[in-house]
This record gives C-alpha cells, structure tokens and sequence, in this order.
C-alpha cells in the first residue's frame, strides 16, 4: 500500500469517526425525552395513592439546548414533571442529556435543597437512576432511586 493509500485509508477512518459521533449524539438526544418520560411514568405510579387524596401532578412543556461532547448544539422539547400540594411544590426539570459522570441528569427544584437525578447505563444497556443531594458546593453520594426514596423527597418537598 502507497503512503497516499494509507492516508486515504486514515482519512475514511476519520471521517466515518466524526460522523458516527454526530449521528450518535443526535440518537442520544432523540431517544432522552422517552427515558425522562418512562422515568416521570414511574413515579407517577409511585404517587398513585396521594394522588387520589389530592397530590396534583402536571407536565410543562419546555426546551432545552445544549451541547454534545462532539461540539453539536442540540434544540429539543421535553417536558417537566411538577408536583403540587399543601401551597407546595417541586418540579423535576430535565436539564441535560450530556453529563460527565453519566447519561442524563434531571435537576428536583425544591425550595431550601439542591437535589437531582442522575441517569446511568449498565453494560448491558440498561438504564438506572439514581439521587443526588448537592450540599454546601459538595455532591454527595447517590443512592438509587426507590420508591421509599422518592417518596422522602416528596415529603420534605410538599411539607407532608
């Protein structure tokens, strides 16, 4: 093989990297409103109960742009969760796909706490997410998001 070959050859290889990038990052954000949504899915099965004593909960539409590790900028609409009661209420607001330590993270705004939801993915693909409380400028551990979990953060949140 020439030296031209091999830079040809080097050349396709690069290109069809960047390419796969791009391509890839757009998935990733056309598949991250559906995760936010089956996420949003569970806990209003969670909340079920409360619900039926009189928890409200609605969906606010919204956009966000923000940028991929390729240096796209993506525009998409995803919806907010809000949750309301007793005067209260705390809103989960997906705020971006791309994050440094995982694939995914919605932000629990709630007066007085600093908290939110990292989602992950396993080897085999699959999705988990997990609580994080921000204190004082210090991230503290996650722990999985359970229902007990989830349940807590409502409490605190709405003053139950």
């Amino acid at each position: 093989m020439s030296k031209a070959d091999e830079l040809a050859a080097r050349l396709k290889q690069t290109r069809h990297t960047q390419a796969d990038d791009i391509t890839c990052a757009a998935l990733e954000i056309d598949c991250w409103p559906a995760q936010v949504y089956d996420l949003y899915h569970r806990i209003e099965a969670w909340l079920q109960p409360v619900t039926e004593v009189g928890l409200k909960i609605r969906r606010n539409p919204t956009h966000v742009c923000e940028g991929s590790p390729d240096g796209e900028s993506h525009d998409y609409a995803i919806d907010q969760l809000v949750i309301e009661a007793n005067h209260h209420s705390l809103m989960f607001d997906p705020i971006a796909r791309f994050t440094e330590d995982g694939c995914g993270r919605v932000e629990i705004k709630v007066p007085g706490r600093d908290q939110s939801l990292l989602r992950t993915v396993d080897e085999h693909g699959e999705s988990h997410w997990w609580l994080q409380t921000i204190e004082t400028g210090q991230e503290l551990d996650a722990i999985a998001l359970t229902e007990n979990n989830l349940l807590q953060v409502v409490q605190q949140g709405l003053g139950l």
